[in-house]
């Protein structure tokens, strides 16, 4: 280092001594957040708009896919929704184009 573009900054022990432990437990936190598995409910499907956004594709591939039974929908109601592995089908199955 270049002692010439160095600058020194005095602070109080007690300063100095909160901010690291502040640090640490963040840190802590930190940790814990990634180690906790996710709660609540498996997501198993998703709605016809996030699968359209997670294949990158627009509505009118969208509805020929579920003309040519290429992928599974529900019905429910007006709302359409789509199994999660569908997501993964649709990359993996040569059948879909």
């Amino acid at each position: 280092m270049d002692s010439q573009n160095m600058t020194l900054v005095m602070i109080p022990k007690e300063e100095w001594v909160a901010l690291l432990s502040s640090q640490q437990d963040i840190l802590a936190l930190l940790k814990e957040l990634h180690s906790k598995e996710p709660t609540g409910v498996p997501i198993r499907h998703i709605t016809a708009k996030e699968f359209m956004e997670a294949v990158r594709i627009k509505r009118t591939k969208f509805d020929q896919l579920i003309l040519q039974s290429k992928i599974r929908v529900i019905k429910k109601r007006r709302k359409i929704y789509v199994p999660v592995s569908e997501i993964d089908r649709y990359f993996t199955d040569s059948g879909i184009l």
